[in-house]
Formats: C-alpha cells, sequence, structure tokens
C-alpha cells in the first residue's frame, strides 16, 4: 500500500508535519492517512479525592473528534482528502505497525508533547526514525508559519550503502514532485577551516569525483543534480550546505561509513533530526 502516513497530536510540531505532508502527498499523488493515538497517563497522582477517568469508549470518541478537528483546522479544504485513525497505545507502536503494512515515507513532527489536553504523547521521532522500515521525515515547526513546500531537495552522502539508498530515494521524491536535487558531501570534522589539519589538505576537485561516481544512479535514471562538496564536520556542514542552497527538505541514510575515514551519516541524521529547521528524511536500509 503506497501512501504517506503522518502522526498527528495537536501539537504545533505535529500541525507542521501534517501540513508539509500534506503538501508532500499532493506532490506524489498518494493518499495521506493521519493517525493518532492515547493512552491512559500512567503518572496521575492527586492529592485530594479519586479521580473518574472516562471510560475508554469515551475516551477514544473524545480524542477521535479532537483529532477530524485538528485536521480540519490545519488543512482547511484539504482536509477532506486525509483519512484519519485513533488508536489507543503508544504513539510510536501505532506508528511503526501502520508503516509496515505499506507506507512510501512516515511523516512525524520533531516534538509531540501536549497538544491534546489530558493527553501524553511525548515524542517519537528518534524511535520511529530507528525503527521505521520506510524512510521518516521529522518536521520542526517554524514561528514565522511558512507555507509548507517541496521546490529544492539536498541529500547528504558519503559513499556509504545507506548514503546510496539515501541518493536514490532523494532522486526519485525529485523526480515525481518536479524538486531540484543538490547531492552534498562534506569532508569532515579534520578538515574543517578552524581544524588543526595533520597532513596535506583534502583535495576538493578530487572529492567532487568521487562524488560524481557516488551518483551514477542518478546519472543512470536521468536525474538532473548539482553537486556541492564542503569542507566541514558533516553534522553540521551538510544542513549549512541545504541552508545556503535554499532547500525545502534534508534527505540522509540512517547510520553509513563509506570510504570516506571519520564520517559516520548515523550522528549526521542523529544531529540533523534534533537540530534542524527544514524537514529532515532519514532512509533506512533493509535490515534496519
Amino acid at each position: 500500500m503506497d501512501r504517506v502516513i503522518v502522526g498527528v497530536d495537536g501539537s504545533e510540531d505535529a500541525n507542521a508535519a501534517l501540513r508539509w505532508a500534506a503538501v508532500l502527498a499532493e506532490r506524489l499523488g498518494l493518499p495521506l492517512h493521519a493517525i493518532s493515538a492515547w493512552q491512559y497517563p500512567a503518572d496521575v497522582i492527586t492529592e485530594v479525592g479519586r479521580i473518574e477517568l472516562p471510560s475508554p469508549d469515551a475516551m477514544h470518541r473524545d480524542v477521535e473528534a479532537r483529532v477530524q478537528r485538528n485536521v480540519a483546522d490545519v488543512l482547511g479544504d484539504d482536509a477532506g482528502s486525509v483519512t484519519v485513525e485513533v488508536v489507543r497505545g503508544p504513539t510510536a507502536d501505532a506508528l511503526l505497525r501502520e508503516a509496515r503494512l505499506g507506507a512510501r515515507i512516515l511523516v512525524v513532527g520533531s516534538r509531540g508533547r501536549g497538544g491534546f489536553p489530558g493527553l501524553v504523547l511525548g515524542s517519537v521521532s528518534r524511535q520511529v526514525t530507528d525503527h521505521a522500515p520506510c524512510p521518516v521525515t521529522v518536521v520542526r515547526a517554524s514561528g514565522e508559519r511558512r507555507p509548507a513546500r517541496l521546490d529544492r531537495i539536498a541529500v547528504g552522502v558519503d559513499g556509504s550503502a545507506h548514503g546510496r539508498r539515501a541518493l536514490v530515494f532523494a532522486g526519485e521524491v525529485a523526480t515525481a514532485t518536479g524538486a531540484a536535487l543538490t547531492v552534498v558531501h562534506a569532508t569532515g570534522a579534520r578538515d574543517a577551516d578552524n581544524a588543526e589539519d595533520i597532513g596535506p589538505r583534502i583535495d576538493l576537485d578530487a572529492r567532487r569525483d568521487w562524488v560524481g561516481e557516488w551518483c551514477e544512479p542518478l546519472q543512470e535514471a536521468g536525474v538532473e543534480h548539482d553537486i556541492s562538496v564542503v569542507r566541514g564536520d558533516p553534522r553540521t556542514a551538510v544542513l549549512d550546505a541545504a541552508r545556503a542552497d535554499g532547500a525545502d527538505l534534508v534527505v540522509v541514510g540512517s547510520r553509513g561509513r563509506g570510504p570516506v575515514t571519520r564520517l559516520v551519516l548515523g550522528s549526521v541524521a542523529a544531529a540533523l533530526t534534533h537540530d534542524s529547521e527544514l524537514p529532515v528524511t532519514v532512509v533506512p536500509t533493509p535490515e534496519d
């Protein structure tokens, strides 16, 4: 089942994820399925009297009504094309279960605590990026409430199998959506401009040749792309390059140690999903 799945809980980050997922689903021509999960708080403490919690059925109906209103408020007229599902249990479990049933991509907010009154849904972005069988996009709310866009994609590569899978996915999305694509390679922390290097500086032209070879899947598929080779720690340099390029999305592999020593894309993915104000897609490999 090819679809876009998005986690919703009423938080600002989840609302931003919902807006971005709606744009992505429309550009890809795929259905959008919104999922919200609830569970009774496990840590309710009171000093006076007994707390009467609503019945499971009543709680479920209440959450379902809130989710429907939330989707309508966020998407307006476009909400009618979204299917909504509410389940009882941990949010990450619900999203992962649906992703395993079939998803092109799973979209979540960077944080998701406190959206709906009375619910403690917590942040699930790290859990789903670690375990989802499909690419996961993590979205952070912008204070400016800018419209969600997908006109330019930046993908980080390091020559590893994980980086190659991210490259292929980014190329597929660029082709399907008409977005421009930039392939970014950061040389590594020890080659940063302010680093005390031991030995000769890294030859950027040689690295560009390497990246050109890594981009063979794009060339074979006829995907137009630019190449950007930058000095610095990939955990920051990839994002800096994406910003400079005006990217709307950053794509990286879930892990990866390629022929470039000291480069571990897993740390890059973790840093980006934690710090980036741009949406970040983490692409897993089959064994993840």
